[in-house]
């Protein structure tokens, strides 16, 4: 099995190198293939001397496919219209290039054995990026409803609205808390934990 990591952190993993590689550079085959054709030269030499940002290791000994069943809290994945799309799996895994310790195995109590025991494998769950991506998902949703609720209230700053001025003001006010509550509410880490400003 073909990892791609970026700074230890996986982006692909594949059976086949070549895929591992598409699957790291987010390429569909078409472009893939197009690529490969400017990085080879006339007597078919492919150079990959150029490429950057990732690197690609083979892991033979460890079943890559059940580790990362293991770990399916660790992947996130967006589905689109067109399916799912390679570019939108995010793992939030580590590669380290020797076997060992990667979490503590707990009891059925949640409890630590004694003395202590361990998964041993190269892929180590990444609570911090886990962490980046859920909270990541979830101002990506807040900004949306944001958005939403300026794009409803548009009206009310019109030239030809027919609400009073103190009205128009109280809904400016309202549309300015909108705006702030990226920064104002910065340290809520939920869709649930944001207080939206009340309408007028």
């Amino acid at each position: 099995m073909y990892i791609a990591h970026k700074s230890n952190i996986i982006v692909a993993y594949h059976s086949e190198e070549w895929q591992c590689r598409r699957m790291a550079k987010s390429f569909d085959k078409q472009q893939y293939f197009s690529w490969l054709k400017s990085v080879t030269d006339s007597e078919g030499v492919v150079d990959l001397s150029g490429e950057t940002g990732y690197k690609i290791v083979k892991c033979s000994d460890e079943d890559v496919s059940a580790r990362i069943g293991q770990l399916q809290d660790y992947i996130g994945l967006t589905v689109s219209d067109k399916g799912l799309a390679y570019e939108n799996i995010q793992y939030d895994i580590k590669w380290q290039d020797d076997i060992g310790n990667a979490e503590e195995i707990l009891d059925t109590d949640g409890k630590s054995h004694d003395p202590k025991q361990y998964v041993q494998s190269h892929f180590v769950p990444d609570d911090t990026t886990k962490d980046k991506r859920i909270l990541d998902r979830e101002w990506k949703n807040i900004r949306i409803e944001r958005e939403r609720l300026l794009v409803e209230s548009d009206w009310t700053q019109a030239n030809d609205t027919p609400l009073a001025s103190g009205k128009v003001t109280e809904w400016g006010t309202y549309r300015t808390s909108l705006r702030d509550l990226p920064s104002d509410q910065s340290s809520k880490t939920k869709y649930s934990d944001i207080t939206w400003p009340t309408k007028p």
